[in-house]
């Protein structure tokens, strides 16, 4: 595993932007009746500018509320990138890990229970920069332009010194194609090829958090240093959370209670209660009365939760299905009509 160089990050992590590129043919098409579409692809080449999706983190350990066993699996992340040198170095670990040049980690868990944050106070603690990349602006309709742009990103991490946080990570790491039929499916077995091989090549930090975790190939699994399950606030957790996000100015009437809040609505994450506090604040606001009057109360809070949490049941119902049925079904008989005169 490299080591992080503090200083020397921190002066290059405002540098120009860099962004790889792939040589064009030069040749002059000599025939003017060879297909426009031989020279498609080339034109129509994906130019990302990831400078668009690195930022500077703006949180710290402080500002995220985990469950207890989520926090002590961080704590151990965090150890390992402070005591590089102690570890890889002075206790010789480097002389059994020489392949192991990236700290990969993975998170997984249910949406908004703090997966994207934890790595911004990474980030944080590094003194690097994040470079947050969706998966939507690297796969690309043209063949062969996705494994491109999958080297593109972690040449760019490497120049900025940044940390690789992909989002969605099963997008990338799902399971490689058995059954090849069709060129689209070769090109998915490429993607996950390139990115198994630029992983492991790789000598920064880079993050990968999902939602489906069981959807990644065995050969990523392996390749990935630690892995830490997020999971949905306890009781205490939830209480902690609807304190964290009021403000010090917001006007809270009398029969706000954030205990009886955690205790009556649980199985909700930390977004869901973040989302909650604003539209109950939004709701406060909305109100016919005079701004000086106006004051969120316990039912703002109660009402903007339970339509989140009814949200999310909704989106979670399963979509029906058509099944395929390879033998003879018997279909009811026809009823006859007995309205006719």
């Amino acid at each position: 595993m490299p080591r992080l160089d503090r200083v020397g990050v921190s002066r290059e992590r405002t540098g120009k932007n860099g962004i790889s590129s792939y040589p064009k043919d030069d040749a002059q098409t000599e025939n003017n009746s060879k297909p426009e579409t031989e020279n498609y692809n080339k034109e129509q080449e994906s130019k990302i500018d990831f400078s668009l999706y690195l930022r500077e983190p703006k949180y710290t350990l402080e500002d995220v509320i985990l469950p207890a066993a989520t926090r002590h699996q961080v704590d151990l992340m965090m150890a390992e990138l402070e005591h590089q040198e102690l570890i890889y170095e002075t206790w010789g670990m480097g002389e059994k890990h020489k392949l192991d040049k990236a700290l990969s980690i993975n998170f997984y868990g249910p949406p908004g229970t703090g997966k994207t944050l934890t790595a911004e106070v990474i980030a944080h603690a590094l003194d690097l920069n994040i470079l947050v990349v969706p998966y939507q602006q690297l796969e690309s309709k043209y063949v062969g332009e996705t494994p491109k742009n999958i080297s593109d990103v972690f040449k760019f991490a490497t120049e900025k010194k940044a940390i690789l946080f992909f989002d969605e990570a099963d997008s990338f790491l799902g399971k490689r194609l058995e059954n090849v039929t069709q060129a689209v499916d070769t090109a998915v077995n490429l993607t996950r090829s390139v990115m198994l091989t630029e992983l492991s090549k790789y000598e920064g930090v880079v993050i990968f958090a999902t939602n489906l975790y069981s959807n990644y190939d065995p050969a990523f699994v392996s390749r990935i240093r630690r892995t830490i399950k997020f999971e949905l606030p306890d009781e205490e957790g939830r209480v902690k959370i609807w304190e964290a996000q009021i403000p010090t100015k917001l006007p809270l009437d009398s029969s706000v209670d954030f205990k009886e809040l955690a205790k009556q609505f649980d199985k909700i994450s930390g977004r869901d209660i973040k989302n909650a506090v604003f539209q109950a604040v939004v709701a406060a606001a909305h109100e016919d009365k005079l701004e000086s009057e106006k004051k969120v109360t316990q039912s703002h809070f109660v009402k903007a939760i339970t339509e989140i949490i009814e949200a999310n049941k909704a989106a979670e119902k399963p979509q029906p299905q058509l099944v395929p049925v390879n033998e003879e079904v018997e279909l009811p008989r026809e009823q006859p009509d007995t309205t006719a005169s």
